[in-house]
């Protein structure tokens, strides 16, 4: 039997699903779950000195509680849809073996057969639809927690005279990992200095939420205002 797949590479893991095997031919960053503060009618002006940041989207969204639970949810109606086919894969298999009372030329084997064929096609099409259905899902709740990121973080901008937001990877590198090291000689940031912003915006998107995160982060619920600034050399905190 073969499996069917669902995967999913934005950002989170691949999601995979089961369909029948054998004699059945097979065929994945929101507003959303947070509560980012609105921007500020205009922007603070412009001030010398640094005005650039950085942020790891990839950690705020293995740590952003709400999004995390989401994904838990959807893998929840996956392993639903894998029991299900799971069973429809048990009578396929038995009404196949009722092939071997009869006679391949006798009306009774060609009746099973057709049925056989139509319950294979039901089964394709019903893994296509909901394979289809999964990804949506998964699409609109990266869709919906990266607008919220996006917000979130121009509001800090905002609020803390920055002008540019640049996305960066803030794993280190693992000599004996190829795919680590190719990530990071191919890193857009090659150094910054205490100019990361990842912190203050996982409080803000995490404040209210009762859930642990996958990975490691700042406690949900802290304060987020006022906003104590990074150090950012070349500028004073006003």
């Amino acid at each position: 039997m073969r499996r069917f797949l669902v995967c999913a590479t934005l950002v989170a893991g691949p999601l995979s699903i089961l369909a029948l095997m054998g004699s059945i031919s097979a065929q994945g960053p929101v507003p959303g779950a947070g509560r980012p503060a609105a921007p500020p009618s205009s922007a603070p002006p412009a001030v010398g000195g640094t005005s650039v940041v950085v942020i790891d989207v990839a950690n705020i969204f293995k740590n952003h509680i709400r999004f995390n639970e989401k994904m838990k949810e959807i893998k929840n109606e996956i392993d639903q849809f894998e029991a299900s086919i799971r069973a429809e894969q048990t009578k396929f298999n038995q009404k196949r073996e009722g092939l071997a009372q009869f006679l391949p030329s006798s009306p009774d084997y060609k009746k099973l057969e057709e049925e056989l064929a139509r319950m294979q096609s039901e089964v394709q099409v019903q893994v296509g639809l909901k394979r289809k259905t999964f990804l949506e899902q998964e699409a609109r709740e990266y869709f919906k927690t990266y607008k919220e990121i996006e917000q979130s973080v121009a509001v800090f901008a905002q609020q803390n005279r920055i002008g540019l937001v640049l996305r960066f990877n803030g794993d280190e590198m693992k000599a004996e990992n190829r795919d680590s090291v190719l990530q990071g000689v191919n890193k857009a940031v090659v150094y910054h200095d205490r100019l990361d912003i990842t912190e203050w915006i996982l409080r803000d998107l995490n404040r209210g939420a009762t859930a642990t995160p996958t990975g490691p982060s700042v406690q949900p619920g802290a304060p987020v205002g006022p906003i104590s600034r990074p150090q950012i050399p070349g500028k004073t905190t006003r």
